[in-house]
């Protein structure tokens, strides 16, 4: 009878939290917690059965997070509509939504932050703003220096954003700003090379794929084109990524560097309510990736960059891992506590990192190879685990999937969506549009990579599938590949699916 129980039990995932976040809420940000990592501290389900679809018409590009009785989950979503709602709160058995805001459109750049009492925090536009569980608005705090990329919570309880123009800015949770740190004044550093062209970008795109755009986002003219284009490469702000916070509480932003064409991550040290310039290390050119941060590891994808796409035979992708105690107490591979040395790293095989690499404590770091230009071979790996001696397992998935979202890790699995796509032979700057694309939800072995579990999905997502305290997964259809595709119309939402 003992033994029938525990096989019939249903899967949970309820670890073990840090205020100011919720304990027993496995979910918590943008990559899954304040220091990005991507990793949860829970087994997952083998199988999965599909439940329902909510929000449909409506992209995310971050993950959906929770209440602190997991009953209910939030989600930041495009809107073609100006007055369109895109803060969302819905019941997590039944997916009905039970309220709605309309924010900036930059929400979508945001995940929803909820704290021990329920409060939600996210950022859109140039403000950092505040909610009680009900939807009704606490306070909203504008931010000089552009618009703020996401937020997360400080082990203090403080909230730690950075904007587009590299302002670190530190407030408390009832909106007060304590400190700030200009990344460009302090370093010396400047924004990544733009992307220069004098063609209208959205004149160059078919007219299908145009179509889907403003079905998703809303209008594009020439200027919405180039910025977005920009914003996909790197290339032109600052800071397009959500920092990361280690254990102890200092802060890593990536952005820009020393000169248009190096990148930098630096650290920014946070002593009580104060922020000062810690170590930095150069990056080749951009990055499409937030710093991931577990124990003592951090990891960045570096090379992601205009020249990336234009000129690939020049990338230089990587997957880089730094020793943070190591280069606090100045036994990095670099000398002086200015720099910081890079620990270990991986080359990439085909484009630079679109995604930011997940890191578990012990240094082994999981990312997967993906190219705009679809021409891998499918026997060329797709996902791979690697550590401080090297590659540990990598795999090429089955009938030429190719991986195309960031992995959520698991303790037994890495979880996320691929996909099949067929080239249209049209292109614009080194992307490739697909004709069509077969889209799936996937559950990959964490030890070996071997094949779990896969379902069908509408479209693909470049966010985080990610996994609530019930064990139930939710995947955030973003469908960028649809959305380029000639042949494919966009069929976005969220869908939950339920643990077996």
């Amino acid at each position: 009878m003992i033994l029938l129980l525990i096989a019939c039990a249903t899967p949970t995932c309820q670890p073990p939290q840090s205020a100011p976040y919720v304990d027993g809420i496995p979910y918590l940000g943008v990559h899954g917690d304040a220091g990005n990592s991507d990793v949860i501290a829970c087994e997952s389900a083998s199988s999965f059965s599909p439940g329902w679809t909510a929000l449909e018409g409506l992209a995310m590009t971050q993950p959906n997070t929770f209440s602190p009785d997991g009953s209910v989950l939030y989600a930041t979503t495009s809107n073609p509509e100006p007055a369109g709602c895109r803060v969302h709160a819905l019941d997590a058995r039944s997916g009905q939504v039970l309220w709605c805001r309309t924010e900036a459109p930059s929400v979508v750049n945001s995940a929803v932050e909820v704290d021990r009492d329920g409060a939600l925090y996210f950022t859109a536009g140039d403000e950092l703003i505040a909610l009680r569980p009900d939807g009704q608005e606490r306070w909203r705090l504008a931010l000089p220096h552009g618009d703020p990329w996401g937020l997360h919570f400080t082990p203090t309880g403080r909230i730690a954003t950075v904007t587009s123009e590299g302002v670190v800015v530190l407030a408390s949770r009832d909106g007060q700003v304590l400190d700030t740190l200009d990344i460009p004044a302090s370093w010396g550093f400047v924004a990544p090379e733009p992307l220069e062209l004098d063609v209208d970008l959205a004149a160059l795109v078919p007219p299908e794929i145009l179509a889907d755009v403003e079905t998703v986002w809303g209008p594009v003219d020439q200027a919405t084109a180039k910025e977005g284009f920009s914003t996909f490469l790197g290339a032109g702000a600052f800071v397009d990524n959500t920092l990361g916070i280690d254990a102890g509480g200092d802060l890593y932003i990536i952005g820009g560097g020393p000169d248009p064409d190096t990148g930098a991550l630096v650290q920014v040290r946070v002593d009580g309510d104060a922020l000062s310039p810690g170590w930095a290390t150069l990056t080749d050119r951009g990055s499409a990736t937030s710093p991931s941060i577990a124990g003592d590891f951090l990891v960045i994808g570096d090379g992601n960059s205009t020249q990336a796409l234009l000129n690939p035979e020049t990338a230089r992708g990587g997957v880089k891992v730094i020793d943070i105690a190591a280069c606090n107490a100045d036994v990095d591979a670099e000398p002086g506590l200015e720099q910081c040395g890079v620990a270990f790293e991986e080359r990439v095989t085909r484009q630079p990192l679109p995604g930011s690499p997940a890191i578990a404590s012990d240094g082994t770091v999981y990312f997967y190879e993906m190219g705009l230009d679809w021409s891998a071979a499918p026997t060329d790996r797709d996902v791979v685990a690697f550590g401080p001696e090297g590659e540990i397992w990598s795999v090429a998935l089955d009938d030429d999937l190719d991986w195309t979202s960031v992995i959520t890790v698991t303790d037994n699995h890495l979880i996320g969506t691929a996909s099949h796509v067929l080239p249209s032979g049209e292109s614009l700057l080194g992307v490739a549009f697909p004709e069509v694309t077969d889209d799936y939800l996937v559950v990959l072995d964490r030890s070996t990579g071997g094949l779990v579990f896969r379902h069908a999905v509408p479209d693909d997502s470049a966010a985080t599938v990610t996994i609530g305290p019930d064990g139930a997964l939710y995947v955030g259809v973003l469908g960028m590949i649809s959305i380029l595709s000639v042949e494919d119309r966009p069929d976005v939402g969220l869908m939950r699916f339920a643990p077996i």
